[in-house]
This record gives C-alpha cells, sequence and structure tokens, in this order.
C-alpha cells in the first residue's frame, strides 16, 4: 500500500482544551470530502444559522467548545471550507446518494440537510432540518434510489458497456407515484426509536435554483416516528444498509445484552388515497440474529452490515481488556431449505382428493461466523469496498486501528492482505491516533482522519496486485464505470498512471465502438473524463465540451412545421444534407425546408453570444491549422488530442454555421460580429467552405487549404481564445513529480511544489470572461464563480442574464463544471 498524502491542520491546534476530538467523515460520489471536529476557542453559531463563509476568515477566541463540520476535494485536500458549527455534538455525517447534500445528526435529536448555494463549495445553506426531542441521533441514512451498476472484473476484456456492466433491478426504499423513488431520511436514536421523513419535491426544486441569502426559506420537517422493536432499550452500536426488495437491513446492540446483536427489517410506505394528502409509515419486523458466544471480559465496539458479493455480511469488532488489542469477526446470512416432516407438509388435509404440491421444504435463515482475526491494536473504524462486486474476491476489508497503521482483510477468511503503518504514536496516552475513515467511491482511496482532525490518504487498490496489460484494463474499466455511473473519477485519476497515452487511445478506442445511442447518451460525460485525463490539451477539451453543450442546446430548439408528413426531425435532415459535402452554405440552406428551423427572433438575438463562441472556435482552429501541420511535420509528433482533427467537432461546426446561416435572415441582430479588412467577404461562407474541405481529410490537410487559412488574418481580426487562470492540483503527474515519497500539505497553504508555472497566457490578461455565457466581466468584477478543480469561470448570478427559455436552458446545464468539480464563490 502506498500512502499518499498529509494534511496538517493549523486550525486544529494540538494545544486545545479538548485533545481528543470527535472527528467523523464521510466522502460523497463526487469525491468532496466531508469531516466534523470538535474543536474550542471558536464563536459557535446556533443550528439554524451556521457560518457558511470561507474557513479562513477572522475568528474570535472564546472558551466555548464548538461543533463544526468542513469539507474539502479530495484533488485540493489542503483547502478546505466551512459547513456550519453547533454547540451540540455531531453524531452523524451522511452523504446523499448523488453527493448533493449534507445529513448531519446531532446528541440531542436535531437533524439538518445543508446543500452548497448555486453549487459553490465554499457557500453552504441550511435546506431542511427536523428534530425528535429528547432523543440521541445514532445512525442516519438517506432514501435508496434503487439505482446501481454491478462492477466485475472478470469482464474487464469486454468492449461494450452493456456487457461490461450490469444495471441492478433493485427496488427503491419508498416508492411514489408510478413506482419512482422518493427521496428522504430514516433515523434512529440511541433508544431504539426509528424517525423518517420525505423531502418536498418543490423545495428541492428551489434550492436547486440557487436562492439568495436572507430569502431563503429553512422548512421543518415532521417525522414519522416509531419503535423498531417491541420495548425499547439504550442502543450502543448499529449499522443500516439497504437490501435488494426496499428495505432496510438495521442490526444493533444493546449496553445491557452484549452477547446479542438484533437485526431488523424496516420498510416504508406512503398511506392514504392517491391525490389526497398521504403520510409515511413504518413497519419494523424482526429478523433473524446473532447470538453470541461468552465474550470474557470483551465488549463490542463497532458494527457494520454491508453486502459482498450478494451476500448479507455483519463485521463485529470487540475490544478486548487490559489493551490486548482487538479482534474482528465477519458474520454472513445463511439460508437453507429446511425438510418439513410428512405430517406437517401441507397437502390439503387428510382427504387425499386434493391436488396440491405438498410443501416438502421451507427456507430459514441462520447467521454463521465464517471469519475471525486478532488485531493487534484498538480498532478506529472499518471500511469496506463500496462498489457492487460481484465477487468476494473483488471486495477488501480495511480495518483502521489506533496505532496509526491499515490492515487490508480478505473477506470471508479475513486473513490480512497487507498491512500499512503511518506515523507511530509517540505517546501511549495523549498522540495523535486514527479515528475515523472512509473510501471513495471506486475504492482506490482510503481517507483517514486522527484526532486532531488531520487528513492522511492513501492508495487502496481494488484487486491485489493486478499488473501489466490486466492492470491497464482495470483502470479502464474503472474510468467507464465512471461513465456510466456518473461518480467522480479524481481518485482513480489520482494514482500513478505510467501508461497515460494507451489508456487514454484504448478508452476512446472503446468508445468509438459502443452503439450510437450509447455513445450519444454517455458523450458528456467521457468528454468530461478524457479532458481529466489529458489536462495538458485542457483549453481543446474545454472547446469540445463547450461545442457539445451548444449543439445539443440549438438542437432542442428545432421543431418540424409539419409533425406528420416527417420521419426525421430537422437536425437528421441537416445532418443528411452536410453528408454530401457541398462546400456552399448556401446552396445546402437551399436544400432544407427553412420552416423547420424557425425560432423567435427574440430568443436567437439572447443566443449571440454563444453563436459568436461558435464561429470564433471554427475561426482561431482554421487560423492556427497550417502552425500545427508545420510543428508536427518538424517534431515528427502529433498532440495526444487535436480539434481540427476532430471529425465529430468539425462536423458539430458545419452544423450549427448552417443554422446560424438560417437564423440570421430571422434576426441579423443575432450574427456574430467581426472587425473586416474588405467588406465584401461573408465571414460564414469562408468558415463553412474551409471546414467543408477539412473534413474530407482532417489527419491530411491539403496545401490549397492550407494556403486559403493563412490568408484569414488579412481579411479580418482574429479574436484571442480565452485562457482561464490554472488551479493547483493534485493529479498523477504530480506524484509522479515529487519523487519524495509521502506528500506534505497545510491547511489553506497552496503547495508550491504541485503550481502550474506555465501561466503566461494569463498574467497579461486585463480582464475577465465568462466561459459559460462568453461574456466579458472587466477586469474586477464583483463576483464570480470559478471552477475549484479547473478554474473555469461562471458568473454569479445566472437568472439575472437568462431571459429567454433558451439561455435558461442553456445555464441550467452548468450546475456543476465541465469538468465535474464544484464552483467557488469569488468575491
Amino acid at each position: 500500500m502506498t500512502i499518499l498524502y498529509k494534511v496538517e491542520g493549523k486550525d486544529f491546534s494540538k494545544d486545545s482544551v479538548f485533545p481528543q476530538k470527535v472527528v467523523l467523515c464521510s466522502v460523497s460520489a463526487r469525491n468532496i470530502v466531508a469531516f466534523s471536529a470538535l474543536q474550542s476557542g471558536i464563536v459557535s453559531s446556533s443550528h439554524g444559522g451556521g457560518d457558511a463563509g470561507d474557513a479562513s476568515a477572522p475568528r474570535t477566541s472564546l472558551d466555548v467548545a464548538a461543533s463544526n463540520v468542513y469539507v474539502c476535494d479530495i484533488v485540493t485536500p489542503w483547502e478546505y471550507y466551512k459547513v456550519c458549527s453547533s454547540k451540540s455534538l455531531i453524531s452523524v455525517l451522511q452523504w446523499s446518494p448523488n453527493g448533493e447534500q449534507l445529513l448531519l445528526g446531532y446528541i440531542g435529536g436535531r437533524v439538518e440537510i445543508w446543500q452548497p448555494r448555486n453549487q459553490s463549495i465554499n457557500l453552504w445553506v441550511l435546506q431542511y432540518h427536523a428534530t425528535v426531542p429528547s432523543e440521541d441521533i445514532v445512525l442516519a441514512q438517506f432514501f435508496h434510489n434503487g439505482k446501481g451498476v454491478s462492477f466485475n472484473p472478470q469482464k474487464k476484456e469486454h468492449t461494450y458497456y452493456a456487457e461490461k456492466f450490469e444495471r441492478l433491478d433493485d427496488r427503491p426504499t419508498l416508492c411514489g407515484f408510478g413506482g419512482v423513488a422518493s427521496e428522504g431520511c430514516i433515523l434512529l436514536t440511541s433508544s431504539g426509536l426509528l424517525a423518517a421523513f420525505c423531502l418536498p419535491m418543490l423545495q428541492k426544486a428551489a434550492a436547486a435554483g440557487g436562492a439568495e441569502g436572507p430569502t431563503h426559506e429553512v422548512l421543518e420537517l415532521t417525522p414519522t416516528l416509531h419503535s423498531i422493536g417491541v420495548s425499547r432499550s439504550f442502543i450502543e452500536h448499529c449499522s443500516l444498509t439497504p437490501s435488494p426488495k426496499g428495505a432496510l437491513s438495521v442490526a444493533f446492540s444493546c449496553g445491557w445484552q452484549q452477547q446479542l446483536v438484533q437485526c431488523f427489517k424496516v420498510s416504508l410506505s406512503l398511506e392514504g388515497e392517491l391525490g389526497l394528502e398521504q403520510h409515511l409509515a413504518i413497519k419494523s419486523e424482526s429478523q433473524t440474529s446473532i447470538f453470541l458466544g461468552p465474550l470474557d471480559g470483551r465488549r463490542i465496539s463497532h458494527l457494520k452490515w454491508t453486502r459482498v458479493a450478494n451476500e448479507d455480511v455483519i463485521f463485529i469488532a470487540y475490544a478486548c481488556p487490559d489493551g490486548a488489542g482487538s479482534q474482528l469477526e465477519q458474520w454472513t446470512l445463511t439460508r437453507r431449505h429446511q425438510t418439513v416432516h410428512a405430517l406437517l407438509q401441507g397437502g390439503g388435509g387428510g382427504g387425499g382428493g386434493s391436488n396440491t404440491k405438498p410443501n416438502e421444504f421451507v427456507q430459514s435463515e441462520s447467521w454463521e461466523q465464517v471469519g475471525k482475526v486478532h488485531l493487534n491494536a484498538a480498532l478506529a473504524d472499518i471500511c469496506v469496498t463500496r462498489l457492487n462486486v460481484s465477487s468476494a474476491d473483488c471486495c477488501q476489508v480495511y480495518a483502521i486501528l489506533q496505532d496509526n497503521s491499515v490492515q487490508v482483510l480478505e473477506p470471508n477468511t479475513l486473513k490480512q492482505l497487507t498491512h500499512t503503518q503511518f506515523e507511530k504514536v509517540s505517546d501511549a496516552s495523549g498522540g495523535v491516533r486514527f479515528v475515523s475513515g472512509d473510501l471513495t467511491p471506486t475504492g482506490q482511496m482510503l481517507l483517514i482522519f486522527d484526532s486532531y482532525a488531520q487528513l492522511h490518504a492513501m492508495q487502496a487498490p481494488l484487486l491485489k496486485q493486478a499488473s501489466g496489460s490486466a492492470s491497464v484494463l482495470l483502470l479502464l474499466m474503472l474510468l467507464e464505470y465512471c461513465i456510466v455511473t456518473g461518480c467522480d473519477a479524481s481518485d482513480v485519476l489520482l494514482l500513478n498512471l505510467g501508461s497515460l497515452e494507451a489508456l487514454v487511445e484504448k478508452l476512446t478506442d472503446n468508445f468509438t465502438r459502443q452503439p450510437s445511442y450509447v455513445r450519444h447518451y454517455y458523450y458528456a460525460n467521457f468528454l468530461a473524463l478524457k479532458s481529466n485525463l489529458c489536462r495538458v490539451q485542457q483549453q481543446e477539451f474545454d472547446n469540445l465540451i463547450i461545442l457539445h453543450a451548444i449543439s445539443t442546446t440549438f438542437k432542442s430548439l428545432l421543431r418540424p412545421s409539419d409533425l406528420g408528413c416527417q420521419d426525421k426531425g430537422p437536425a437528421d435532415n441537416l445532418a443528411m444534407k452536410l453528408a454530401e459535402s457541398i462546400p456552399d452554405v448556401d446552396t445546402v440552406m437551399l436544400n432544407l425546408d427553412a420552416k423547420d428551423f424557425t425560432v423567435e427572433p427574440v430568443m436567437l438575438q439572447s443566443l449571440q453570444q454563444l453563436i459568436q463562441w461558435v464561429t470564433d472556435l471554427a475561426l482561431n482552429m482554421l487560423h492556427r491549422l497550417p502552425e500545427e501541420v508545420m510543428k508536427s511535420k518538424l517534431s515528427g509528433k502529433r498532440p495526444s488530442y487535436d480539434i481540427s482533427r476532430d471529425i465529430v467537432a468539425i462536423g458539430s461546426m458545419r452544423e450549427l454555421l448552417v443554422m446560424i446561416r438560417i437564423w440570421g435572415l430571422l434576426n441579423t441582430q443575432c450574427l456574430p460580429v467581426y472587425t473586416k479588412t474588405m467588406d465584401n467577404i461573408d465571414v460564414l461562407v469562408i468558415l463553412f467552405r474551409l471546414l467543408t474541405r477539412l473534413a474530407q481529410n482532417p489527419a491530411e490537410p491539403d496545401e490549397v487549404l492550407l494556403d486559403e487559412c493563412s490568408l484569414l488574418s488579412k481579411q479580418l481580426l482574429i479574436p484571442q481564445p480565452t485562457r482561464f487562470s490554472p488551479t493547483t492540483l493534485l493529479s498523477a503527474q504530480g506524484f509522479a513529480a515529487v519523487k519524495s515519497g509521502q506528500l506534505q500539505f497545510t491547511s489553506l497553504v497552496e503547495p508550491s511544489c504541485l503550481q502550474d508555472m506555465e501561466t503566461e497566457d494569463v498574467v497579461f490578461a486585463k480582464s475577465v470572461k465568462d466561459g459559460v455565457s462568453n461574456l466579458q466581466l472587466g477586469a474586477r468584477p464583483s463576483t464570480i464563480r470559478r471552477c475549484a478543480r479547473c478554474g473555469f469561470v461562471f458568473v454569479n448570478n445566472a437568472s439575472k442574464v437568462a431571459k429567454t427559455s433558451a439561455l435558461k436552458a442553456w445555464f441550467s446545464k452548468w450546475q456543476h463544471c465541465h469538468c465535474g468539480g464544484f464552483w467557488k464563490q469569488i468575491h
């Protein structure tokens, strides 16, 4: 195992009044880490008014203990942002399945759900809160939506996504009208009380729109309560996992009955007539429990119920007396067919005339201990691979120990695979110790927090010592898994990808082999992943992603004039005409039905900035084409990606130019504007003719085409492309550049060893440009949003810019940056 980095927290002082802090952590599907820390010397806000500003703001030192929640991105772990503060102790920290909402449970019965305002990672707002009076929340979970994809490394050599990944047909925790999954949360208190509530869809939609400041409304929800058992008792340790049939499996141990681990199945349903007000109902059923043998002074310290290779598994950890370490056991739920005695078989009674088939077997369930291991130190936390793996060989168990070491165990046998020792505990009584940890969505990184809320990261590969071609195929499958599921792939990209070019080539080749409807559906995810892989050509991929987004937005505005007489839509007819390689845009336009491309003039004028961006991209690409061809001939090498050789991008530009030509007849105000040296030239005609010739042979452009491209700068002023400020990120190249082994970072201090030094294009920039709406914001805009990963700029309040439905649809595509990162509010 490889130790990747450590982030020392200067704000989490080791001289605090509270030396051993309660630290919880959770990693979202977007690879955002949320962690809590009990800290002294900080002013605490009330529950509803937590400080959502920047964590670097000055603080007043008071003798007050506060429970604070922070978030950070795994590619910028040194930069964290404060979510909220509370005087109550946080006991539960949980992300929603899509990584957009953060659930906080407190000692005292309060539950809060926070969400980034305008998808800005450094601005958080409280969306919902609920209270279970006089109770302590010990477990909380968002409803399972029933969606899942099975990951089977045995299929890594397959080409098609449908063969590699099998979609799981699981039932959601709560089904609404039409079987659609409902969103909500379920809670368990320390006295055995279940509470559940649904999240209102209208309020959630308003939150996604980005409510601002004091006008934002916090909604209080009333949970439905139900006792998990016939009698209630004090719960010490508990765990919950969704089952494929929609129920929730809960296991817990009581303080007064250590030799019994009780298991329950919790089901949720909506009761009431359809169309009227429905209420949430909770049903709890007792299941087969685990009866432990004599404990001999041991006490249960951890419980974890999970599913390994489609089997229910419970890990039970014990704290041994007299500092003798700890013990970990694995229990598996087995189902058997028990033979029923002939006298008890349901044969229809003793008449003998019934044709009912006798029930010869009955299914029984029991828990069996399949693995047991003794650990030399007290256990801090247990983590199990989060992927829906199809085989136990693909799953690993991570035992995080308080002596600052991690043991990787094999399921079923609990045989130790590897052991990694971090920093030694200097003082047996008050040293810094590991307290909690979590795995990234793909299971490639294990993130651990110590008692001072300092972050440690280690590589956690999915398979044991995969090497050579098998390693490349496994990485390829992990990346394609991220494309299919939408999970963030940053944890995979942080690995030392030695064969990066071969991996990108294989990824592209596999994607082009997919059916057309599969490519169309996953194209945006594919481009974002490829952009992050080839960060050297970041600007090229930025242009390609924005071009794809503009193309889909413009085509969505087209409506056929006669729905009954056309088998294909306007976009399909346009693609068929362009396949004939007609060099004149006006000739193509005359062969189309102009009524199919009719759009309201007001809406066209609102799209002028996007139309200008398309023509600027085509003009810049053609202008630098002769230089790029000459460079490749002299060096003998071609860049891994060049948009001028992408036949798909060239085809999209030609389609958009025809649409722009037609729309210019409807409203001349939407046409692009250029400074020309001659008045008799038509920019759209020239661009379309040159792109058509380039599309015939993009790999080897002819000399006549190159000569015409060289004359563009003499015919009109070429606009300079926008370069966005580089950001300091962790990457595979960053790890390769630092040969000293484990990286050391300090919180809120940007590491100089990872900074991008190629900033010539940015140093002399005098104006900030919005990359989404193609607007100049001036040299010093008041507030903007910049991507926390790639530096892409987005206007702060899109609702003020979007005056038409077309622009509103355009801005709705940018809830997150194209690279998958969150926005960061810049004042």
